[in-house]
């Protein structure tokens, strides 16, 4: 059987996406401007960004209107909470499945993050390892 290894991140879903809608919920919620969503996501480079460096810099900037509770909730679960996988990411994995392939989830990201995009997603249903 042929085996199908697939990238997480920015590959079968938009990470990248699912950030941008974190942080602009997280800046909603606290009474921040609209326009540190660009700050924010140019901090995160993409995800290649160290995950305490991230949050120093968001504390730094947002002192002691922000909680660092607050902080670590949008980088542990932001992403994993606003994941969505494309339909025509769900047909393409259902149809290598059915051409005979084994589909399995390669990430370089946090277990538990990832591991919670992947069931939010559905994509535990999908694949045959993650």
């Amino acid at each position: 059987m042929p085996l199908l290894l697939l990238d997480l991140d920015n590959t079968l879903v938009d990470r990248d996406a699912a950030f941008r809608t974190a942080v602009a919920g997280f800046l909603a919620q606290h009474g921040l401007p609209d326009s540190d969503l660009t700050w924010v996501t140019r901090i995160d480079a993409r995800g290649y960004t160290a995950r305490h460096e991230v949050a120093a810099a968001l504390s730094d900037r947002y002192g002691d209107a922000v909680s660092t509770t607050a902080v670590r909730a949008l980088l542990d679960n932001g992403v994993a909470d606003h994941v969505v996988l494309a339909h025509s990411s769900r047909e393409a994995l259902r149809k290598a499945q059915d051409d005979g392939w084994s589909c399995v989830i390669v990430t370089n990201g946090r277990t538990v993050q990832q591991e919670a995009k992947i069931r939010n997603t559905g994509l535990d249903q999908l694949v045959q390892a993650g």
